[in-house]
């Protein structure tokens, strides 16, 4: 196939506007290279600390410095873009709420509306984030220090609740409250506590009703259940 005379002038044109565009890139940065060299070479001049070197010397090792430099910041920049990612994907997202029928079913076998340890501190999180309280802490780091107060709270072993009263716990579909009585916000481990009185409270009653007590009081039956739930998380 023939290609008239124009249209290979019009290639060649459009080539040579590519090559000068990309030139006078090329140019600006050398520039701005040896802008900045000269102003470096100038002061070390000053200073006394050329330690003999002769301009073009100085200049060819200022410019390499100044590309190695450009190269480590883009290499850093992109891995904190990748580190963001990684760890915007770990964050629980609002249907991590939402769990399979079968699930719930064998949760509700074990015990009544039990929250696990990363669900607390997922919920934690969530608020932190819409109140703007989470300090530049990324998911991974917030539920690392989340789930080390849940496992070092010692208020279970200081603490034994009251027995429950069947008012208080007619229904396994209240949670545990995350602020005390003066409104003061709880320690993830603080309400884990609570939630496991709630949780051991309901079974009691249950439990009771039923007559499958066994002659526990419940002390022992609180004891029993609050170890048990403390594993199940």
């Amino acid at each position: 196939m023939l290609v008239s005379k124009t249209a290979l002038a019009g290639i060649a044109a459009i080539a040579g506007m590519g090559f000068l565009a990309l030139s006078a890139s090329a140019q600006a940065a050398a520039s701005s290279t040896t802008k900045e060299c000269s102003a470096q070479y100038k002061a070390a001049k000053k200073a006394g600390t050329l330690n003999g070197q002769k301009w073009p010397q100085f200049l060819s090792d200022c410019s390499a410095k100044m590309k190695a430099d450009d190269s480590s910041a883009t290499d850093t920049s992109s891995k904190s873009k990748k580190t963001t990612k990684s760890e915007d994907a770990m964050a629980p997202k609002a249907t991590e709420a939402k769990e399979t029928k079968e699930t719930k079913t064998t949760k509700e076998a074990k015990s009544s509306d039990h929250r696990t340890t990363q669900q607390i501190c997922s919920e934690q999180y969530k608020a932190a984030k819409s109140a703007g309280t989470l300090g530049g802490k990324k998911w991974s780091q917030f539920y690392s220090d989340c789930a080390a107060d849940i496992r070092n709270d010692k208020s279970d072993a200081t603490e034994t609740p009251d027995e429950p009263k069947a008012e208080k716990t007619a229904t396994t579909k209240s949670a545990a409250s995350t602020v005390d009585k003066n409104g003061k916000p709880l320690t993830p481990g603080q309400i884990a506590f609570r939630q496991r009185i709630h949780e051991c409270s309901v079974e009691w009653q249950r439990d009771k009703a039923a007559n499958k007590l066994k002659g526990q009081k419940w002390p022992q039956y609180w004891s029993a259940c609050n170890t048990r739930l403390k594993k199940e998380d």
